[in-house]
């Protein structure tokens, strides 16, 4: 059974936020609290999914792996966020990909079955969950455009419009090459289109920490 405390964290999420507390009671009986390690996988692509996950401390990075070996960074999950749910509504439920904690972590383990079991007795939790899967839909589309139809030094600017915060300066939450495999460039593509931007007087680089100086040319940028 669930701590107190990991119960509220389930239910103020919006895959839990209208399950009666019977309902959460249920959840919380068939929920382990996990504690992960740094670069430890929770979970290896093929692998056959009983449950997904609830992130409440730490990072988790999202990567498929080709048949060649290389990595290509899908997303980074950060506290708050579920993970891998998408995996119950598929015929074969195996995950399409690994998860990988970046340093330590901690993350809820949701069973499958439990929670598809509860899902069908709440018909308003059902369209809640539809609305969280069309809303990762929507964002894997517009990542795959922005992918196919625009260059490396967009999708940067791009990244760092994004996640400026009001003082205009962005903290790196993930070392340097994860954002490359999560941008679909080099580590050495980054390191260059930043330097780019450097000399042209747009940011400034300071080890993890970027300030944005011109951000109306760097709009102008991606809008062109």
């Amino acid at each position: 059974m669930l701590s107190a405390e990991h119960q509220k964290t389930l239910q103020t999420n919006a895959l839990f936020a209208d399950f009666t507390m019977n309902e959460l009671a249920q959840i919380s009986q068939s929920t382990v609290f996990v504690r992960v390690a740094s670069q430890q996988r929770l979970f290896e692509q093929g692998q056959t999914a009983k449950d997904f996950f609830l992130l409440v401390d730490g990072k988790i990075k999202l990567a498929f792996l080709s048949s060649e070996g290389f990595e290509k960074v899908v997303d980074v999950i950060h506290p708050g966020h579920s993970f891998a749910e998408a995996v119950m509504f598929l015929g074969k439920k195996r995950y399409p990909l690994n998860a990988t904690a970046l340093g330590y972590s901690k993350v809820l383990r949701i069973n499958i079955d439990c929670y598809l079991k509860i899902l069908e007795s709440s018909p308003k939790s059902c369209f809640k969950v539809m609305g969280k899967l069309s809303q990762r839909l929507h964002w894997a589309t517009r990542e795959i455009n922005h992918l196919v139809l625009h260059d490396g030094k967009y999708r940067l600017i791009r990244f760092l419009l994004a996640n400026a915060k009001r003082s205009n300066d962005v903290d790196l939450s993930v070392a340097k090459n994860i954002l490359a495999s999560q941008l679909s460039i080099k580590p050495e593509t980054l390191s260059r289109i930043l330097k780019e931007l450097s000399k042209q007087g747009l940011i400034t680089v300071d080890s993890d920490h970027i300030m944005l100086l011109k951000v109306a040319e760097l709009k102008n940028i991606i809008i062109t």
